[in-house]
């Protein structure tokens, strides 16, 4: 649960601050954590963590998905990392200090709802080149698409051996003569079910602009900064309403009924030895 502390620490760091509206937000910098963190808290999230500790851990209130947060010296290591439950459906995504959290947030808000039904869910590459990114296929049918400004590059690769890989997603501050140059960030995603990544690569291409503030915004010569206002009312009426969406109450996932099995007579296990 948000505390009221910590919602005026909030307001409090944002009032009469300056800033910018920025695009595209892939190229907006990291933004604050908060934006992912206390959503996931104010929808039921717990925090089996020491608070005192810089690392976050937070479990879904099923147990069925964990956020960790882990700041490092390095920002192109690892700082936001989300995994799915055991089994066969387990899978993980791992984002780099600089990603910006609304598109962090675009992966973990998905985790609020039951997993809509239904198989016919538009896929990462489709999302991505309906708005306008290019995506070319190999004969093996590996996936590399590039957005319109060529700063950021996606791809899924098939391996002889192992077949089909996960996706990467590296973003450049600068457009070079062979590729992406000057790295922002990176993202690796193995194997998330349709509808997170569909949400994501809609959350990526969006064109909407995001606020950051004044020094928080990056110098790559493909952002797009607005005139510069006072931001912090703007930010913090944001962050409530957000925080308000999170803690309406969700439909519950309906449980999968357990296949039967047929009846087998109980064997006693053997007596252990002392």
């Amino acid at each position: 649960m948000i505390t009221r502390r910590q919602l005026d620490a909030f307001a409090h760091e944002y009032a009469s601050k300056l800033g910018s509206p920025v695009s595209p937000r892939y190229l907006a910098g990291p933004g604050d954590p908060r934006h992912v963190t206390h959503a996931l808290c104010a929808a039921g999230w717990s925090v089996p963590c020491d608070p005192l500790h810089p690392a976050i851990r937070m479990q879904s209130p099923d147990q069925q998905h964990e956020l960790v947060f882990k700041p490092s010296a390095q920002y192109t290591r690892a700082w936001w990392t989300v995994h799915s439950g055991l089994g066969p459906d387990h899978w993980y995504a791992a984002f780099s200090g600089d990603t910006p959290v609304e598109i962090v947030a675009a992966l973990t808000d998905t985790l609020l709802l039951p997993e809509p039904e239904g198989s016919a869910r538009e896929g990462f590459a489709a999302v991505l080149a309906k708005r306008g990114w290019e995506h070319t296929t190999d004969v093996l049918g590996s996936h590399r698409i590039v957005s319109p400004d060529r700063t950021v590059l996606v791809e899924q690769r098939i391996s002889p051996s192992m077949g089909r890989c996960g996706w990467e997603i590296e973003v450049a501050r600068h457009r070079g003569p062979y590729g992406p140059e000057g790295r922002l960030w990176r993202a690796s995603l193995d194997i998330p079910p349709g509808h997170v990544l569909g949400a994501l690569a809609t959350a990526l291409s969006d064109p909407a602009p995001v606020p950051r503030p004044r020094f928080a915004i990056d110098e790559s010569p493909h952002l797009t900064v607005g005139r510069e206002v006072v931001i912090g009312e703007q930010i913090v009426a944001a962050h409530q309403e957000r925080l308000a969406q999170a803690r309406r109450p969700r439909p519950a996932t309906t449980p999968v009924a357990a296949k039967p099995t047929p009846h087998t007579p109980a064997i006693a296990p053997p007596a252990r030895s002392r």
